[in-house]
């Protein structure tokens, strides 16, 4: 039997949970979740680091702005953020965990295709919303794969392939390609969307040289590709793969035989790869973290403006898909606010209805099938020597390429109906 005391103190304890859950539950209320996930550990590293760092960044200024607004409603963006270690299985996990263990009906992720192929898998179970922001295969897009609210912020690997196709052939003026290729998924999806394009256009010949991931020695792949007496040396090369090929392309002379032309350049290879193999090199870039002298004042200053925040709290540039998942989380918040909901469906439809916005990368839109359309579809880079590059506002080797060109035509994206629309 309780004394009149120990009732006191019971009824005390009861208060004081009842307080604490009360103001638990009024925290949470006041609390948007969003899901961040990155391989921060593994082979994806390289690019994953920079990715949280974007997100980490966007959601800081979203809080600073006072939160998301949810129907005039301001609320605190919470990022629940995991690792997903460079594997699906850990990722589809995590997903997992985010979604049901924290209550988060959004997730920003993905650094190689196959995991963002995974989430959106989960996705689709789960009924969550779900923005990558890294290359992705064609297949992510596809009436019947693609979740149905599930987006992609950057493009596939077969759709650079399409890119390069069509400036080698209409800008370039190439009549005869030879295509360098790593004999795995970046390689086949990249092969995929060149040939895709380049049938379309008449008189222009090419031949696919396919050599084996991770070797160290391609001299007798390259000489192979030189056979074929090309107009345009085309590398699908990523990674040290690509640092490999473009270093023996100037030790064979390859450099010297036939212009060199990248598919995808990326901070994390690019700066690893000797400044005289990398003078010269033409390539395609979604996007480069120094963009002045290009034509289009407006996405300068987006992109001075991005970077300049960006180097406050970093000492090295960001990536391209650093740039990327920043713009996939305010994205993904904007899809909150115009729905004035968390709920996927709501945030999907909401996205879709007022498709446009802009970015660093400039004008953008989205469609129907999850797909990013940007005015400026890639950016054509030139390599610097040695003697060009300026440490001004970050290491030299991050000075590694200049603006040259663009590349906006319509061949890039397929159509909607091709992907099953």
């Amino acid at each position: 039997m309780r004394t009149i005391n120990g009732n006191r103190a019971w009824i005390g304890t009861l208060f004081l949970t009842a307080v604490l859950l009360a103001a638990g539950a009024a925290h949470a209320a006041e609390t948007v979740k969003i899901g961040v996930m990155f391989s921060t550990t593994g082979a994806g590293a390289v690019i994953g680091v920079g990715q949280m760092q974007g997100a980490t960044l966007a959601i800081a200024e979203v809080n600073q702005a006072g939160g998301v607004n949810l129907g005039g409603k301001k609320m605190k963006l919470e990022g629940v953020f995991r690792d997903d270690e460079t594997n699906p299985q850990v990722a589809v996990g995590r997903f997992k965990e985010i979604v049901k263990d924290h209550g988060a009906t959004a997730v920003v992720g993905g650094t190689f295709g196959n995991i963002s192929m995974a989430l959106n898998e989960e996705a689709k179970k789960a009924n969550a919303f779900y923005m990558a922001t890294n290359g992705v295969p064609e297949g992510f897009f596809k009436k019947g794969t693609r979740g149905p609210a599930s987006f992609c912020i950057v493009a596939a690997a077969e759709w650079a392939g399409r890119g390069a196709a069509a400036y080698m052939a209409d800008q370039m003026k190439a009549k005869r390609i030879a295509c360098f290729m790593p004999d795995y998924a970046i390689g086949k999806g990249t092969m995929k969307g060149f040939e895709e394009v380049i049938r379309t256009r008449a008189g222009v010949a090419y031949t696919s040289v396919w050599h084996p991931v991770q070797s160290p020695d391609m001299t007798s792949y390259l000489i192979k590709a030189l056979e074929f007496n090309p107009d345009v040396l085309f590398i699908g090369s990523w990674g040290g793969d690509a640092i490999n090929a473009l270093k023996q392309a100037l030790e064979t002379g390859a450099a010297r035989k036939a212009p060199l032309f990248h598919f995808w350049l990326m901070n994390a290879f690019a700066t690893g790869i000797p400044a005289n193999a990398m003078q010269g090199v033409k390539g395609q870039m979604f996007w480069y973290h120094d963009m002045r002298g290009f034509r289009d004042a407006e996405v300068v200053a987006a992109s001075e403006a991005f970077v300049g925040r960006w180097m406050k709290a970093q000492k090295e540039p960001p990536d391209p898909y650093a740039m990327s998942t920043y713009y996939g989380v305010k994205e993904t918040v904007r899809a909150m606010e115009l729905a004035k909901s968390t709920d996927p469906k709501k945030m999907a439809a909401a996205l879709l209805a007022h498709p446009e916005w802009k970015g660093a990368k400039g004008p953008a839109r989205w469609r129907e099938d999850g797909a990013c359309i940007y005015r400026y579809s890639t950016w054509i880079v030139e390599g610097k020597g040695e003697a060009e590059r300026k440490e001004e506002r970050y290491p030299a080797k991050f000075d590694y390429a200049r603006v040259v060109d663009v590349y906006a035509g319509d061949a890039f994206v397929p159509s909607l109906k091709d992907l099953g629309y």
